[in-house]
């Protein structure tokens, strides 16, 4: 009888296989061969064997493009190339050698072009390595736990959930494109805008990119490759003001291939309005006093201040504390479980699967996880102000025992290793108030407090802030700059004075490493917020004046 299920569990395995690509099968290929041989004879003497072994393998080809002042700094195109990633367990799922709860994974060259015997052996130098680590690491969590019993709360929470066989092969839906004639035309002309800025310095337009295919498959039985890729095209630049500080700021558009960008006239208008708020910082005032009281956030500053403090790592995912002393735990929300935390009037899901939100398409959107966990397609984390659920992984905590699907691969690594994070988070707001009267409700507030004015902040970004001084009489506003915003935090959030029920969508980079989107209101207004003139230092002058100034 085990004789058959073997063979059962064999075909269920390689006949989706059979279907692919010869690229495919040989990467496949390797990897179960390998993985298999390891299952068998990895074991020294009187030691554990491994029960779970993990493959993956990172194929990439990216781009750069730069230009400055009209013309082109540098090209560079890079051929596929490969890097991989052996993860590995001993013990079982109720108790195993991981004590950092997180990807802990051996990353390993490979061939640039896939090729069976060179695979097999450096998966075979990887899984030589992270065995020999986790015989170490397993020494070392079972010394900590003898030191630190675990509370009886935690004593029967597994180390790991198991995951069930799945096999999801994705392939793109659309070609990624490098073409270098129209990117560097593109990136030509916006650098070409800042010649009519003398007193902008060291302006330059970058467009860069990643075409990834991530191949993963594991002795739970999970078979996985997923398409990654992305396009960021950002514009830097910074000035100098009269007093001698120099203010650095970047602008940017992220998308999902180079033929997503938006279209040159488009990014002309954004380019040039990134020019202008430059010059409009560099000769704004200085703020010179405290102020406390209302601010109201718009757009981009908005985002800033919601994503701080839900989406900032510990808050709105699960991590278990390490089983080792020389790793710091992750502070996390899960004590504030069913209890308010933010406005009563906002709720927070994410979305896994969800591809476009008001016409805009959504980077965040994806099938299954890292884990091989296909993820619900909506999760409500906060209902109401009421902190309901938290995203995770197949590591249980005593608040969130089962995975959500949030182990997302990241972009840095480029090897299939992971991290927690989110789809697409919707931020909602119920009973909003209509953009054109949030600012009323400011300066309401304000005068209520007896202040002389109010503040509004478009953009937090350290000395390159967009912060305006609202006058109480007859609302007009002045760019000021160099202000330290501060006060911004969940406590400050639990009650809001007034939230807009326009919404705005944006993709990002969460943490920097996974490709996610975010729809929150365009604007919040805040109390109790503090501005205090910042300590800013000054910068040496330059030797020779800038060329465009002569």
């Amino acid at each position: 009888m085990k004789y058959i299920l073997s063979i059962l569990l064999f075909f269920l395995l390689v006949a989706p296989l059979a279907a692919q690509n010869n690229q495919d099968q040989v990467i496949f290929k390797a990897m179960q061969d390998e993985m298999q041989r390891s299952k068998e004879q990895l074991m020294l003497p009187g030691m554990q064997p491994p029960y779970y072994i993990s493959y993956t393998l990172g194929r990439s080809r990216q781009f750069q493009v730069r230009a400055s002042l009209g013309g082109i700094v540098n090209f560079t195109e890079t051929p596929w190339s490969s890097r991989g990633a052996v993860q590995m367990f001993l013990g079982n799922d109720d108790n195993n050698n991981d004590f950092a709860y997180s990807c802990v994974a051996a990353q390993l060259p490979m061939p640039a072009e896939p090729d069976y015997d060179g695979m097999r052996r450096n998966y075979w130098m990887g899984s030589d390595m992270m065995y020999k680590w986790s015989l170490q690491a397993a020494n070392m969590k079972e010394s900590y736990l003898k030191a630190n019993p675990r509370t009886p709360e935690e004593v029967n929470l597994k180390d790991r959930q198991k995951v069930e066989p799945v096999t999801k092969i994705e392939e793109a839906k659309n070609a990624y494109t490098i073409d270098r004639a129209a990117l560097e035309k593109t990136a030509n002309e916006l650098s070409a805008i800042f010649k009519d800025y003398k007193d902008i310095y060291n302006s330059s337009v970058n467009i860069s990119g990643a075409d990834i295919e991530i191949y993963k498959m594991t002795t739970d039985g999970v078979v996985l490759k997923q398409p990654m890729r992305y396009t960021n095209l950002y514009a830097t630049a910074y000035v100098v003001t009269e007093d001698g500080v120099r203010i650095d700021d970047t602008y940017s558009v992220i998308v999902d291939r180079p033929e997503d960008l938006p279209s040159l006239d488009e990014l002309k208008k954004g380019v040039k309005a990134f020019a202008d708020n430059l010059i409009k910082l560099k000769n704004a005032p200085v703020i010179t006093e405290y102020y406390g009281g209302p601010v109201l956030f718009e757009g981009g500053a908005s985002s800033s201040v919601l994503t701080s403090n839900l989406l900032r790592r510990g808050a709105l995912y699960a991590y278990r504390k390490p089983a080792s002393d020389r790793m710091q735990p992750i502070k996390t929300l899960d004590d504030r479980l069913d209890m308010k935390i933010i406005d009563t009037r906002l709720t927070v899901k994410n979305y896994s699967s969800l591809e476009k939100y008001n016409g805009v398409t959504l980077l965040g959107a994806y099938d299954i996880d890292a884990d091989g966990i296909v993820p619900p397609k909506e999760i409500t984390l906060v209902e109401n102000g009421i902190f309901k659920a938290m995203l995770n992984g197949t590591v249980p905590t005593l608040h969130a025992p089962q995975s959500t699907g949030s182990s997302r691969f990241t972009l840095s690594s480029m090897d299939g290793t992971y991290t927690l994070a989110p789809g697409t988070i919707h931020i909602k707001a119920d009973k909003g108030t209509k953009p054109e009267k949030m600012k009323a409700a400011l300066i309401k507030a304000a005068k209520e407090e007896g202040l002389k004015y109010a503040y509004i902040v478009r953009g937090l970004a350290g000395k390159a802030s967009r912060i305006y001084r609202v006058d109480l009489k007859d609302g007009s506003e002045t760019q000021v700059r160099f202000g330290d915003v501060s006060g911004f935090t969940l406590p400050n959030l639990k009650r809001m004075l007034n939230i807009s029920n326009k919404e705005n969508v944006s993709n990002y980079l969460s943490n920097g490493e996974v490709l996610s989107s975010i729809i929150y209101p365009s604007s919040i207004l805040v109390e109790n917020i503090e501005i205090n003139k910042s300590d800013v230092k000054k910068d040496k002058e330059q030797v020779l004046t800038f060329p465009l100034q002569k």
